[in-house]
């Protein structure tokens, strides 16, 4: 899951510390846990991905990425792009990121996928 995280400051982005996209920008997201809600991962997720507390307030669409890996095999992972409002403005990044940032434009060095579904979105 994908946290479009939107403010008036723009969307927040996080720069990646680690590989796979190191350095990076990237929307905040992580995995939903077996048997969790969605809903409850969104909170978790921003919680822990950039400290802040945040209220839901619709699915966007799909972030599909198509990706290949050693010998030729592959794998295809899909993402829900959730958008949500930060409650606060008191955010820090998680040990997967070096900074955290508000953007109103897309910057160039985002990931690819993430990118192209943020101009269809008409960031």
């Amino acid at each position: 899951m994908d946290l479009v995280i939107k403010s008036k400051d723009g969307i927040l982005l996080a720069k990646r510390s680690i590989n796979p996209g190191k350095g990076f920008w990237h929307l905040p997201g992580g995995t939903v846990f077996k048997k969790e809600k969605i809903m409850d991962a969104v909170l978790r997720i921003a919680k822990e991905e950039t400290g802040l507390v945040v209220a839901p307030k619709k699915i966007l669409g799909y972030i599909e990425f198509l990706k290949e890996v050693r010998s030729g095999v592959g794998f295809h992972s899909v993402s829900i792009a959730i958008e949500v409002k930060p409650i606060g403005n008191n955010f820090r990044p998680d040990e997967n990121a070096s900074e955290l940032k508000y953007f109103k434009k897309i910057p160039s060095k985002i990931l690819k996928e993430q990118g192209e579904f943020l101009k269809e979105y008409n960031f």
